[in-house]
Order: structure tokens, then C-alpha cells, then sequence
């Protein structure tokens, strides 16, 4: 691994655990999906990641690259082998995130100058994600143990990075932050079910900004 692509992971890691909050964008059309991101982003996000369970995500990823640069750190998760890791990766993603332990995925990321979060749930788990060079493990899904699940693994791991996703809210962030989370990720629950079907875009970047703020408070 040449330093050049150690340095850009070293920055990209350091622009993700500044976020704090990483908004998971899990929609049936890419269009949603994309009202989605642009609220975001109008709320100061600066790290998005999308799922592979969008239509055309790849080309979505293109489109949001496209417009707004490298000003915006942009992953795909639930990506569950090689050929849709290599997919992202050839259309600009800077991390790729995995509900599962694919020790496979981590190389390839690498290799382009990308970070790896894969999935785990158990200690067994999460010492295979660390063995597997692991930039952050994602703790999924988070609600089945809760923050003292994380605190648990933490106590065992305490150098290892955690982000749990999966039943993650503005109200119990706080909860596993101080269980130990690096960052969360939060999908559905970042929207306002009612503004968002009626695209308030306003309330919604609002609601954004009270999360994100309350994260970093």
C-alpha cells in the first residue's frame, strides 16, 4: 500500500468521525434518494452513504460526484460482494459499508484509496473485521443489543472505531455516544416522516441541523 493512497485514508477517516452523524439513505427510487441527499447536504452533512437496495445507485453516485465534488464524502453500503464493491468504487465512492464481515471488500477499498466499514455484531465478529484491516466497524444492527451492547464490545476493543446502524434516532444517539461510538449512522429515523412526504424541505434541513448540532454538543 504506497503512502499516497495510506494519506488519503488517514483523511478521509478523519472528515468521517468529524461528521458524527452519517445520514443512511435506503429508498425505493433514485429520485427520493436524491431529495434525500440534497436535504442533506443543505443541512451542512458532509458524509452521505447511499445502499446498494437503490435503482441505479451506481449512477446516482456519479450525479452527486458530479455536482458536488470532493467536498462531499460519499459511500455505498450493503454491498455483499466483490463485483458491486468494484462497481462503487469505479464510479468515485470513498468508503464501502457491509452489513456482514467480507474480509474480501477491504483490499479492494484500499487499493483505491477508500475506507472498509463491514458489518459485526459479535466479539467473534468484530475480531474479524480488525484482522481483515478494518477502517471502522459497523455495529448492525445496533437496536437488537443496544448502547450496551457497544459498551460491552468497546470494554473488549477499546481501540477499535464503532458505528452503530440500524434503530439509531436523534433521542438515543447520545446514549451510544457515550457507550462508546465513534459516529452513527441514521437512516429513515433522520427525516421527518410527515415533512418528508410533503418535501418541507426547510423543516426537514431544520431537523437535520438540531440532530447534527446536539451530535457534536
Amino acid at each position: 500500500m504506497s503512502d499516497a493512497s495510506l494519506d488519503i485514508r488517514k483523511r478521509k477517516l478523519a472528515t468521517l468521525l468529524a461528521a458524527r452523524v452519517v445520514p443512511v439513505l435506503r429508498y425505493g427510487d433514485a429520485a427520493t434518494a436524491a431529495y434525500a441527499a440534497e436535504v442533506a447536504i443543505a443541512a451542512g452533512c458532509t458524509t452521505l452513504e447511499l445502499t446498494w437496495t437503490i435503482p441505479g445507485v451506481v449512477d446516482l453516485v456519479r450525479a452527486l460526484r458530479d455536482k458536488h465534488g470532493e467536498t462531499l464524502l460519499l459511500g455505498l453500503g450493503t454491498v455483499l460482494e466483490e463485483r458491486q464493491a468494484h462497481d462503487a468504487l469505479v464510479a468515485g465512492v470513498d468508503f464501502l459499508v457491509s452489513p456482514a464481515v467480507l474480509p474480501e471488500l477491504v483490499p479492494l477499498a484500499h487499493a483505491a484509496g477508500a475506507l472498509c466499514l463491514p458489518g459485526a455484531f459479535t466479539p467473534t465478529e468484530v475480531l474479524r473485521a480488525r484482522q481483515a484491516g478494518a477502517d471502522v466497524v459497523k455495529v448492525f444492527p445496533a437496536e437488537t443489543g443496544g448502547p450496551g451492547h457497544l459498551a460491552a464490545l468497546k470494554s473488549v476493543f477499546p481501540d477499535t472505531v464503532f458505528c452503530p446502524t440500524g434503530g439509531v434516532t436523534a433521542q438515543n444517539m447520545g446514549a451510544y455516544f457515550k457507550a462508546g461510538a465513534g459516529l452513527v449512522g441514521i437512516g429513515g429515523n433522520l427525516y421527518d416522516k410527515a415533512a418528508f412526504e410533503a418535501r418541507d424541505t426547510a423543516a426537514l434541513v431544520a431537523q437535520i441541523q438540531r440532530t447534527r448540532g446536539a451530535a457534536h454538543g
